[in-house]
């Protein structure tokens, strides 16, 4: 087995991007000249919405390693689906979500399906998101 440096992977087509968010949250991504990308997620440490976003193309899977997280689906009506620790969900495109995150909690994410960057706020989501009780849905 022979490890590969950035620049040989650059050569491959793979490239990393890794930010902390105005949120304080942290993102370690992983992308692919074809589109794809995986993310780990750190979050903060309190709970909080991320921002509501749609994806036209991108196929977009989450999946729960440490803590819980509430996904919001906009379809005819709001749907929030609540996952544990080693739980998943797969989002299909044209379905409006946001994630509201537990503390301390680690998320993987894997988005495919194109090359364009495809991600599109959803304001609409965002103002139900934030106005829903969250004591509810925990």
């Amino acid at each position: 087995m022979e490890n590969i440096d950035f620049e040989q992977a650059k050569n491959y087509g793979i490239t990393t991007n890794h930010q902390l968010m105005d949120s304080g949250e942290l993102r370690f991504r992983l992308n692919s000249e074809h589109g794809s990308s995986y993310i780990l997620t750190k979050a903060k440490s309190e709970q909080y919405w991320q921002n509501s976003h749609v994806h036209y193309h991108k196929k977009e899977l989450y999946l729960i390693e440490k803590g819980w997280v509430i996904i919001a689906l906009m379809k005819e009506k709001v749907e929030f689906i609540k996952l544990h620790e080693n739980e998943s969900l797969m989002i299909m495109p044209n379905i409006p979500h946001n994630l509201y995150i537990s503390k301390d909690a680690i998320i993987h994410t894997i988005k495919y399906g194109s090359e364009d960057t495809d991600w599109y706020p959803y304001p609409k989501l965002d103002e139900i998101c934030k106005k829903s009780d969250i004591s509810e849905l925990i």
